[in-house]
């Protein structure tokens, strides 16, 4: 029976890209980015002193969205794009493996987008190795086999094999929030690792989304005897 130790350290990047705004009211001196007919407020209005937001006789602030697009009405709103991407651990450890046993672990991180349309968030990093030797990724998501030598990822609840991790969370609630786990990592029981691949998207702005990603890692009898270690990092990008 070959025992191997295994712990995974976390690095994790943040790429913004800059925003790609609509036709904007302008000419060669001045430029428009708000405007509103029938109200009227002003964004950040100050003096040495003081600091004002304001709007006068407002017609309706809220949120209109179709399948790709999304508008925030109101006077005060800003043009600044948003990202915010929150990593909870830097490291998962999953202990000694053996031939008999999966093991398992999870980890968790967030990610806050405004006005940026969406983003994608994708995983770098071979799987963990010993020396030369790198434990087998998942290239074809499919389910745990004890015995047969496995590294695997996805951002799901589970009930094999154990009942652990969870389905990604809406912060404050399903109307604000649009988070969800990319193709070949959302479906339970079922694991995958590719590095480059997107592990999670959201198609318009959305409030904070709560992910929980769960790992296997299984050996087998040929698998070398040692301690295993590896980085694996998270990239999130807002797209326009």
């Amino acid at each position: 029976m070959s025992i191997v130790a295994l712990a995974i350290v976390f690095g994790s990047l943040l790429y913004v890209v800059p925003a790609q705004r609509g036709l904007a009211l302008n000419s060669n001196n001045y430029r428009i980015d708000e405007d509103s007919v029938g109200g009227g407020g002003g964004i950040n209005a100050t003096s040495p002193n003081y600091q004002s937001q304001d709007n006068i006789g407002q017609l309706g602030v809220g949120d209109s969205a179709s399948a790709t697009k999304r508008t925030q009405s109101g006077a005060v709103t800003t043009n600044d794009p948003g990202l915010s991407f929150i990593l909870n651990s830097s490291s998962v450890a999953l202990g000694s493996l053996s031939t008999s046993l999966t093991r398992t672990d999870t980890t968790t991180f967030s990610v806050l987008n405004y006005t940026s349309y969406g983003y994608i968030v994708q995983t770098l990093g071979s799987p963990p190795n010993n020396g030369a030797y790198t434990l087998a990724g998942m290239p074809t998501t499919t389910t745990s086999s004890v015995g047969t030598e496995q590294f695997g990822i996805n951002l799901v609840a589970n009930t094999s094999p154990i009942t652990y991790g969870a389905n990604p969370v809406q912060n404050p609630s399903t109307s604000f929030s649009y988070g969800a786990a990319a193709s070949g990592y959302n479906s339970a029981n079922n694991y995958r690792y590719v590095s480059g691949e997107t592990i999670a998207t959201a198609t318009q702005s959305s409030g904070k989304t709560d992910y929980t990603m769960s790992y296997i890692a299984n050996i087998g009898i040929n698998t070398p005897a040692g301690s295993y270690s590896g980085k694996q990092t998270l990239v999130v990008t807002g797209t326009y």
